[in-house]
């Protein structure tokens, strides 16, 4: 499992809450002003996820405003970019920064520095704020000198379109999958994201495509997993059915394939048989028929999900349902 750390402030007295949460959005992001009209029945929750030196964590807490101003910016200054996306039906926030003021709506996207004074408040106290949002060092950014991010700082980007689409759902698998992936999978998840928020900013400079090629190859490859990611469950899944949706052919496709250790279809069975065992271990699911799940995530022959499961696994199906069944009776 990723490293990850639970914020919540249920587990907090009523008074103690936004006090609480006061801090934790100041020292995950950068120390800043936050006020409320909520802090007596305060409530927030937020899970950490770490990728190295890059912060993930999908948040929803009550309205409130936060602004970083130029004496806190003296006192400490972490030298990030702070992305936030925010969820369907949240509360939109009035986002201002240099000489930006816009408001970041559902399914929008905005970008602050924390090297420069910002403000960001919700525009209703009734609705909640809700949404993933990501802290990613500045030189961690693919980007040549001189690029005019702040151009687009404190602007609303569109989260559903481009790069911004596939930084959507990137990060909402991790925050439903980041159980799914090992610690040494964080270096590759943390290259892919910055690929994709460098990505973002390119396409809404109209800059063209990111300048270094390697950048252009690894977004593309994501692009590529992600589109498997989302059609598993499809039993018509091919290598050549990706590659057609790419506009690539199957020999490129291969090779990009190749060069990660594996094949695209040998990569679709992994991942179709993780997503398989994730439901056969998970003991709330598990009353539900093997050949169920087998079909949910794509297979049509149970024979040969079973081999293959026990190939991947070094257990049967049925062995893997068992033990989520032991966990369920009293006293396991």
């Amino acid at each position: 499992m990723l490293p990850s750390t639970l914020l919540d402030s249920d587990h907090l007295e009523p008074g103690e809450r936004f006090e609480f949460w006061r801090h934790a959005l100041s020292t995950v992001i950068a120390p800043m002003e936050i006020t409320s009209d909520r802090t007596a029945d305060f409530e927030g929750r937020m899970r950490l996820i770490m990728l190295e030196d890059i912060h993930v964590f999908p948040v929803t807490m009550r309205a409130a405003a936060a602004r970083r101003t130029a004496r806190l910016i003296r006192q400490s200054d972490p030298d990030l970019l702070h992305l936030a996306l925010l969820a369907p039906g949240a509360n939109p926030l009035a986002v201002s920064q240099h000489t930006a003021r816009d408001v970041t709506g559902p399914g929008e996207l905005y970008l602050v520095d924390t090297s420069r004074p910002f403000t960001v408040r919700a525009t209703s106290s009734g609705l909640p704020l809700s949404g993933h949002c990501v802290e990613i060092p500045k030189s961690r950014l693919s980007l040549p000198p001189r690029t005019p991010v702040g151009r687009i700082l404190g602007h609303s980007l569109s989260g559903t379109r481009g790069f911004g689409g596939l930084l959507a759902h990137l990060l909402g698998h991790l925050g439903a999958q980041h159980h799914t992936y090992r610690p040494s999978d964080a270096p590759r998840l943390a290259t892919a994201l910055t690929d994709l928020v460098t990505g973002v900013i390119t396409q809404n400079l109209d800059a063209g495509p990111p300048p270094d090629p390697a950048v252009a190859e690894r977004t593309r490859f994501l692009a590529i997993k992600e589109f498997i990611e989302r059609h598993l469950a499809d039993s018509a899944l091919t290598p050549a059915a990706v590659a057609a949706h790419h506009h690539l052919s199957t020999r490129h496709l291969h090779r990009l394939f190749q060069q990660h250790g594996t094949s695209p279809a040998a990569y679709i069975r992994r991942r179709r048989l993780e997503q398989a065992h994730h439901d056969l271990s998970t003991p709330a699911r598990a009353r539900t028929p093997i050949q169920t799940v087998a079909h949910r995530w794509g297979f049509t022959s149970h024979a040969h999900f079973t081999r293959a499961y026990t190939r991947q696994f070094g257990v049967s199906p049925t062995r893997t349902r068992r033990r989520a069944l032991d966990q369920q009776r009293p006293g396991s």
